[in-house]
């Protein structure tokens, strides 16, 4: 600093203007969340990968690179606990709560009265909870968002596809619109009728809008649950490995609320279903479908109750 004396006049030099907003804290990634739940005393390193599991396949947040962004489905949830179970899903609820767990499997603590202090005022709650409007409603569209058939308010609706605007009228009416503002189109006919209950009910084959693209079922549904299945895809799909159960159906993809699985290409009539792919391979032990692991175990049993669904444990039995 250059010496100066009191009362002296300082000659301006330059004046700078800088103007700067207030930016948001990023947001989580997987590792991010989990040092963020260490934090706050909630769930364990055993539970880490559980939590996010169930986030990934409930469609809670969706994964861009390594960042997480929650989903409409994700923020409805959140809203509608925030809105009437914030006591349940606070921080200091769900910490002391396993606090008192651990308190229990040490020993210290009663659970039965633990559980009964928890249950019972909570099972209050949920009673007067269950006359609630519908989490999939959000509230009031736009003012100047009018139903394309009767010229009505809307209200805006989360479906599995996602947000839409929704006559205010609805079932009465049922227009309906996306968020862009163009007009949702309802199933459409084929021109064919439906294999199991055409000819003795008038069921006919329409082609619907779902969650993984344009499908044909029947109009009728859900009375009538039939599917027309895409020969070509389907034959993608199958893995060459007959069903154990019904043994005409072979196994095949597909993919279900929580992500992919693999069931026979005879369902619904043959139930059989598996979590991970089928190896081909058969149980040594009990003649169960071998199925694909992980990293640390290739392969395991498709089967729960068998000692070879954790291979890894066999040899400590031992």
């Amino acid at each position: 600093m250059p010496e100066v004396k009191e009362g002296e006049k300082l000659k301006l030099l330059e004046l700078k203007s800088e103007e700067k907003f207030t930016e948001p804290p990023n947001r989580y990634s997987e590792a991010g969340l989990i040092k963020e739940l260490e934090a706050r005393g909630i769930g364990r390193p055993s539970t880490y990968a559980s939590i996010m599991k169930t986030l990934e396949e409930r469609e809670y947040v969706r994964k861009e690179g390594k960042t997480l962004f929650p989903t409409d489905v994700g923020e409805v949830v959140s809203d509608f606990l925030e809105n009437n179970f914030a006591n349940y899903i606070s921080d200091t609820f769900t910490a002391e709560m396993e606090d008192e767990l651990d308190e229990i499997s040490r020993g210290e603590r009663e659970y039965g009265k633990t559980l009964k202090d928890f249950y019972i005022p909570f099972s209050k709650e949920i009673k007067i909870k269950e006359k609630l409007e519908k989490a999939t409603n959000l509230g009031e569209a736009p003012q100047d968002i009018k139903c394309p058939k009767c010229g009505s308010s809307m209200i805006i609706k989360l479906s599995k596809n996602g947000k839409f605007y929704s006559c205010s009228k609805y079932p009465d009416c049922a227009g309906a619109l996306k968020l862009d503002g163009t007009e949702m189109a309802g199933p459409k006919e084929t021109g064919e009728l439906c294999p199991e209950c055409g000819e003795k009910k008038g069921g006919k084959l329409v082609t619907r809008e779902g969650k993984f693209g344009s499908f044909i079922s029947c109009s009728r549904y859900p009375k009538c649950k039939f599917i027309k299945k895409d020969e070509a895809e389907e034959a993608k799909k199958r893995t060459g490995i007959h069903c154990p159960l019904c043994k005409t159906g072979e196994i095949s993809e597909r993919r279900g609320r929580f992500g992919i699985f693999y069931s026979c290409s005879n369902y619904p009539d043959c139930k059989f279903n598996m979590k991970s792919k089928p190896t081909g391979r058969i149980c040594e032990i009990c003649g169960s479908l071998m199925m694909e692991g992980t990293k640390t175990i290739p392969e395991r049993c498709s089967n729960k109750n068998c000692v070879n669904h954790n291979p890894h444990k066999i040899a400590k039995i031992k």
